[in-house]
């Protein structure tokens, strides 16, 4: 007997939204410290009260069924983030979860990296910009 299952791949949109807060956060924290004067460092300025592993931590899936299918679509991926992170021998430690966590939390540090100077040059430029505009 042959069936046929659909599942719902929900990797990658963990990954986005975990990434869409981080920018958010990002972006709160040049606003409340308008005299930053460099990128902020994601490890000591954003998540100095835990807000950013809160966010990772928030992104995993919780129920068996997602992390099951992810770990089905993406397990090399997985295993390799978890050995990456060099936290222990057995990627599927608490049914997979920690995996997928450091998985996540890999693809926001590589987001970070390629990203937030970007953005950090952009809130420079328009905050030079108000400062032209208030001495004129």
């Amino acid at each position: 007997m042959e069936r046929t299952l659909k599942v719902d791949d929900t990797l990658q949109d963990c990954v986005d939204g975990a990434i869409e807060e981080v920018k958010d956060v990002l972006e709160n924290f040049l606003k409340e410290n308008p005299d930053t004067s460099e990128t902020p460092d994601m490890g000591n300025d954003l998540d100095y009260s835990g807000r950013i592993h809160e966010i990772v931590d928030g992104s995993v899936p919780v129920y068996y069924h997602e992390i099951d299918t992810a770990w089905y679509l993406h397990g090399d991926a997985l295993e390799e983030a978890y050995e990456n992170a060099g936290i222990g021998d057995n990627p599927r430690e608490n049914s997979g979860m920690v995996a997928v966590y450091c998985y996540i939390e890999q693809a926001v540090q590589e987001w970070y990296q390629d990203n937030a100077e970007d953005i950090f040059d952009e809130w420079r430029e328009k905050q030079d910009a108000k400062a032209e505009e208030e001495e004129d």
